[in-house]
């Protein structure tokens, strides 16, 4: 008997079971093969077969439906999520910050030096 569960439903249930699962991704990739492996069958030791031959959730794909989850239901989200947000809108921030210095890519006596260069050729 096959059992067919749907990905975003499973994610959702680990999130509400799992505290630790809501911070840690490698965590929550863990426990969604961990279940399928259950659901199809599939021992430990056929894991890599199973995983390289996409019979097992994509990793990409479990990250996207976890924060959609999260998304839809805040109340799933951990205990740091709100810090992670804000700090990553500071990456965002600081790494638009443009260091003018850093923008010729020679400064004027490289150029003259380069000029020369051409010139004796």
């Amino acid at each position: 008997m096959e059992i067919k569960v749907s990905l975003i439903r499973l994610i959702y249930n680990i999130l509400n079971e799992s505290l630790e699962a809501r911070e840690n991704l490698m965590l929550r990739i863990k426990e969604v093969h961990r279940m399928e492996m259950r659901i199809k069958g599939i021992s430990k030791k056929d894991y890599f077969e199973h995983f390289f031959n996409d019979d097992l959730s994509n990793v990409h794909t479990i990250k996207r439906l976890w924060q959609k989850v999260q998304e839809e239901f805040p109340n799933l989200r951990g205990k740091t999520w709100a810090e992670r947000q804000q700090k990553g809108g500071q990456y965002v921030v600081d790494s638009l910050k443009i260091d003018k210095s850093q923008m010729t890519l020679f400064t004027s006596d490289e150029l003259h030096d380069i000029t020369l260069l051409n010139n004796d050729n």
